[in-house]
């Protein structure tokens, strides 16, 4: 006949094997985020980290990038402590859909340099959403796009 364990040791057993909580909302594959800048480029980051990039000029054309391009990850933290209007003219629009909540948390004018930084990498990564199986001439209009802004 073997000794139990006490109970307190198992209880101590299991809360160490249940590990550390992961930090704020983990993105669901479900959930997504839309980024709008002022000059008609819109970018949807999914949270297996794929997306579609495109513009409002170009309705029918649009890319699409493969899953882990994007960090989808402080989008829903930067909707949530969203303060409105910022200090500068020119805003990029931020939306976080939360898939388990069927909501959608927006943003009119987002702080910080994320939303920048996922759209630059979406503009220079282009020629990534075209060797995925994205049209080569949606890739062609769409850069000439982005050149013709700049």
């Amino acid at each position: 006949m073997s000794n139990p364990l006490p109970p307190a040791l198992v209880l101590l057993l299991f809360v160490a094997a249940c590990g550390r909580s992961a930090p704020g909302h983990p993105p669901l594959e479900l959930d997504f985020v839309e980024i709008e800048d002022h000059s008609g480029w819109f970018l949807r980051i999914h949270g297996d980290g794929s997306g579609s990039l495109g513009h409002e000029q170009l309705p029918a054309h649009h890319l699409h990038y493969p899953l882990g391009t994007f960090n989808p990850r402080p989008a829903r933290r930067l909707a949530e402590k969203c303060a409105g209007q910022g200090q500068t003219p020119v805003c990029t629009t931020l939306r976080y859909y939360v898939a388990l909540e069927d909501a959608t948390i927006a943003c009119p004018c987002t702080p910080g340099t994320w939303s920048a930084e996922m759209m630059q990498r979406a503009l220079q990564n282009m020629q990534l959403a075209v060797d995925a199986g994205a049209s080569e001439r949606s890739c062609r209009m769409l850069r000439r796009q982005w050149l013709a802004l700049r």
